[in-house]
């Protein structure tokens, strides 16, 4: 079945402090802006488990680091997380920022995943979320102060003149770093952060792709679409994609579906960028993920192949990668060590 997606927005918003402000928007003397929006999302729901995906957007003054809280209402709990720290305390969930996605320019927005348990009855959403201590409302709220009562300077400071020539707005050559993006599910953020922790430069990091499988790429207006055209506005259009070929066991992929995620994937991506196109990673004998299936990983590897194969898609399929035993930390999912294992699967794959 398609995944269920729906937005939960509180509806209260508390000031900051002036002196916490990050930098000043003119409305009344000294001022500065603080506001947030947050996307919730269950990707995947199984008897006792599921996957939530976050999406904070910050509406206000540009952010050096936030911290994320929210209230479970029917007793979830977190049991693993991606792209941030996650603990959880009784009901109160607190997330905070990881090493690379801390800086959040005013609209610019953050992802990140986790694992978690439910009581197999009722999954809701939480009822409101707050950023940094503002509660997330969908807008911005202005904190205003007093003008200073200090005399102003006799002279005003000098002003430092434009650059005579602007900055190159091209993606750095290929091969360069983060001049290669990645679409998939959570089996790909488990690679990037992999190839982040094993210190590969030439792809981003993860950004919260967690639940996201093939038929979410197909439409390449979607939301998947949307935040990987985000991650294009900070770091250029890539010069290279990797397509991840990813389901969930009821609903599968043919050979259709890949094909339009080809072809999206080419849309949203620099012009003549490569596409390199694998499955989701195999696992040793024994094991299967039961989120795509018993069969599940085999068959999105045959359809890389098979894309591969077809001249029509130019696109280049590296090889397998392999979760081995003692790297699956749920039944699907790499540990530590599994993602630092497919982290050097991918550096050996495309550096």
């Amino acid at each position: 079945m398609r995944l269920s997606r729906f937005r939960m927005l509180a509806a209260i918003a508390v000031p900051l402090a002036a002196a916490a402000a990050v930098s000043a928007v003119s409305i009344t003397g000294a001022s500065a802006a603080a506001g947030c929006r947050v996307g919730y999302t269950i990707g995947s729901q199984w008897q006792g488990g599921f996957t939530g995906n976050v999406t904070v957007t910050n509406l206000g003054d540009p952010l050096n680091g936030w911290t994320l809280t929210w209230t479970f209402g029917a007793g979830q709990q977190v049991t693993q997380a991606w792209n941030a720290t996650v603990s959880q305390s009784g009901a109160q969930v607190t997330a905070r920022n990881a090493s690379w996605n801390g800086n959040l320019a005013t609209n610019a927005s953050a992802g990140f995943g986790f694992n978690g348990s439910w009581n197999n009855a009722t999954n809701p959403a939480p009822a409101s979320f707050t950023l940094n201590g503002t509660v997330c409302t969908g807008g911005i709220t202005p904190t205003t102060t007093a003008p200073p009562t200090s005399a102003p300077p006799t002279s005003a400071p000098p002003t430092t003149p434009p650059p005579t020539t602007p900055p190159p707005t091209s993606p750095p050559p290929t091969g360069g770093a983060n001049t290669m993006g990645f679409i998939g599910c959570s089996m790909a953020e488990n690679v990037a952060q992999g190839y982040v922790a094993v210190g590969g430069r030439r792809m981003w990091g993860p950004y919260g792709t967690g639940g996201l499988v093939v038929q979410s790429w197909t439409d390449p207006n979607s939301s998947a679409w949307q935040r990987f055209d985000q991650q294009s506005a900070r770091f250029g259009r890539p010069n290279t994609v990797w397509v991840q070929i990813c389901i969930f066991a009821q609903n599968g992929a043919t050979y259709d579906e890949v094909k339009r995620l080809i072809a999206n994937a080419r849309q949203h991506a620099a012009p003549g960028a490569a596409i390199i196109i694998s499955g989701q990673p195999l696992y040793d004998a024994g094991q299967s993920c039961f989120l795509a299936g018993a069969n599940g990983p085999q068959l999105t590897d045959s359809l890389a192949r098979q894309a591969a194969a077809d001249t029509t898609q130019n696109v280049t399929y590296p090889g397998v990668f392999r979760l081995r035993t003692g790297e699956v930390s749920d039944g699907c999912h790499a540990n530590s060590a599994g993602q630092q294992s497919l982290g050097r699967q991918a550096v050996g794959y495309w550096g």
